[in-house]
């Protein structure tokens, strides 16, 4: 009888011994729901204890919306009605994205708090930083606190007011052809054959498409990660920035001056992302928890 016991614990240790490197990629997976662009690349040389660890950090802290296919908009008839159910659907994805970033720039800060101090910093805060570096596409190879504040610049929110007007504008309020066939709300281009849907308007010496999307998380994911990475949106950042330095809100309004370069309309785009943002500003606030 103890033979029969030993001889099944045994097996129950190799069993599990084969197992364990699948259970926690498992884990590591359950905390990883990030695009391909987000994922770190810098984690060979931790443990899977410390990957897993890192992985936390970087991990969304909201769980991901429940799927639901894009509302045929155009069949609302009542403006308001049509504004309401669009910011209804959108939202979630974007508040979701924004509770991520603002956990990423708190251990940002803290990370920062140290080094000002001439605190010690771990093995994984490093390995938290530099997979950051590589996310928000900063091409450093210090952790000093120069490097620090230009990560700082670009790892911060996005105001509700500010994504969901653009999104509004770039999609005709979720009826385009893009939205509807792509979850494309923000007009946003990709360059490889095949990656999208061609436009009708599309000149013949032109090759771009307009992004497919999976997913209206999806879309607002690469939107994010466009506005917070690159140069083109410098401006809209150092806004931000500053807002920051001064202890003000972070408002859409003011961060819409940034976006003369969103469109080829420039400053006439501005103005009317601003006058959307001013236009609708009470229905925006009013689902506000």
């Amino acid at each position: 009888m103890l033979k029969k016991l030993l001889f099944s614990l045994s097996w129950l240790c190799v069993i599990y011994a084969l197992l364990f490197p699948f259970m926690e990629l498992e884990a590591i997976k359950q905390v990883d729901s990030l695009e391909e662009w987000q994922k770190p690349s810098r984690l060979a040389a931790l443990n899977q204890a410390d990957q897993k660890k890192v992985l936390q950090r970087l991990a969304y802290t909201q769980p991901p919306v429940p799927y639901q296919g894009l509302p045929d908009f155009s069949q609302i008839a009542d403006v308001t009605a049509k504004k309401r159910a669009f910011f209804t659907y959108l939202r979630p994805h974007v508040k979701r994205e924004n509770s991520r970033i603002n956990a990423l720039r708190q251990q940002l800060l803290d990370i920062q708090d140290k080094k000002q101090k001439n605190l010690r910093i771990s093995l994984e805060e490093y390995a938290f930083l530099y997979s950051l570096y590589d996310e928000f596409r900063l091409e450093v190879a210090s952790s000093d606190l120069a490097s620090l504040q230009q990560l700082l610049l670009r790892v911060d929110v996005l105001p509700e007011s500010l994504v969901l007007m653009q999104a509004a504008n770039e999609s005709a309020w979720g009826t385009s052809r893009f939205a509807v066939e792509g979850y494309n709300f923000f007009g946003q281009w990709c360059f490889r054959e095949g990656c999208g849907m061609i436009p009708l308007s599309r000149g013949e010496d032109q090759t771009h498409e307009v992004a497919k999307f999976d997913s209206p998380a999806a879309s607002i994911r690469s939107y994010f990660y466009n506005l917070n990475t690159f140069h083109t949106y410098e401006s809209l950042r150092l806004i931000r920035a500053e807002l920051r330095r001064q202890g003000r809100p972070v408002r859409g309004e003011a961060l819409a001056a940034g976006l003369g370069q969103y469109s080829e309309r420039g400053e006439d785009y501005i103005a009317e992302i601003s006058g959307m943002i001013r236009f609708n500003r009470r229905l925006l606030e009013e689902q506000q928890p």
